[in-house]
């Protein structure tokens, strides 16, 4: 009985220290062929459990009724205040030409858009210097999927001009990423191609605070599948991916499921090896017929530095471990020698 209870001790102070964390694989470098398939080694690499539906609202990546932008999250001064609403935001530090002081509106574009189709967007670009300037308008890893109707434009001093941008739906279904730059100001641009007919909707949402993710830490999702059709019992296929904005590809999962109505669930994703910068997360539901595809945004930061206070915390904790520890041991040998005596 005493062995047991003493078992039963060491459980309860090892128990929460055990973990068993996903197994995953990251390229550093990028690649645009990094797959993941199933093993029994990487069980549990997803961490799902249904959720009650998230109302849409700001900071969800999809604008939406009242909204005139949405970047992925709540916080203003970014080219979208945290009502939705877009604004103007200078550049720190310069970053822009030579004697060019502008500002840029929206500084995110996350479109959804069908195969084979187009849809303009209009970028606001102000001269707050006190003198005329010339910028360059050029894009990044979108050679496809953007127009842009020039590439320099000249803004007199206080002058503020639109310019209309065409993106477009190759026939190839995806999740396309780049950038636009003004003036050295980049855009970040995220397009989710989808089937013109389609049975499902998916959506995918980032969970984590700010949209923040220290290095080394678990990106947390909600996806949201939704049957459009008549309601049929259909196995669909659900491709991960997160890339950053240069079109590099760092990992990749695949699941299927079996989906009859709608389904909100929660799938999380090691960051591992990540480099610091924004990415987007996204999601490719397959079927039959179609594919819809998903992104959201959000950024790897460094990891905060543990405080002195929690040092100290963390080293009282093992000390008392250590202790604990010690004591079972005295007191199993304290049993075994009772039981010599009583024996002898």
């Amino acid at each position: 009985m005493k062995k047991l209870l003493i078992l039963l001790l060491i459980l309860s102070i090892f128990a929460p220290l055990i973990s068993a964390d996903d197994i995953i694989s990251i390229n550093p470098g990028g690649s645009g062929n990094v797959i993941i398939n199933p093993h029994e080694q990487i069980e549990g690499f997803f961490s799902g459990i249904p959720t009650p539906t998230i109302a849409s609202v700001c900071g969800n990546g999809i604008i939406e009724t009242g909204e005139t932008c949405d970047d992925g999250n709540t916080a203003s001064g970014d080219g979208c205040s945290s009502t939705c609403q877009t604004e103007s935001v200078t550049p720190p530090g310069g970053g822009g030409e030579v004697g060019a002081l502008i500002t840029v509106s929206p500084l995110t574009f996350n479109i959804n858009l069908a195969i084979n189709t187009n849809i303009d967007r209009t970028i606001t670009i102000k001269n707050v210097g006190g003198a005329a300037t010339t910028i360059s308008i050029s894009q990044q890893s979108l050679d496809a999927n953007v127009i842009l109707p020039v590439t320099e434009l000249t803004l007199n001093a206080g002058e503020t001009k639109t310019i209309t941008v065409t993106f477009v739906g190759t026939s190839k279904t995806g999740i396309y990423t780049g950038k636009i730059i003004v003036g050295g100001i980049s855009i970040l641009v995220s397009l989710n191609v989808k089937s013109k007919l389609l049975l499902f909707d998916s959506n995918i949402i980032v969970l984590n605070k700010d949209y923040l993710v220290e290095q080394g830490d678990r990106l947390k999702t909600q996806v949201t599948l939704i049957p459009l059709g008549e309601k049929e019992r259909m196995d669909v296929t659900l491709n991960y991916v997160i890339k950053d904005y240069k079109g590099k590809t760092y990992l990749t999962k695949i699941e299927t499921l079996l989906i009859e109505e709608k389904m909100d669930f929660n799938r999380n994703f090691g960051t591992g090896a990540l480099p610091l910068g924004k990415y987007i997360v996204g999601l490719e539901l397959v079927y039959s017929n179609g594919v819809a595809p998903s992104s959201a945004h959000f950024e790897v930061v460094e990891k905060t530095p543990i405080s002195l206070f929690g040092k100290i915390v963390f080293f009282l904790i093992i000390l008392i471990i250590i202790i604990l520890i010690l004591i079972i041991i005295f007191l199993i040998k304290r049993e075994r020698d009772k039981k010599k005596q009583e024996g002898s």
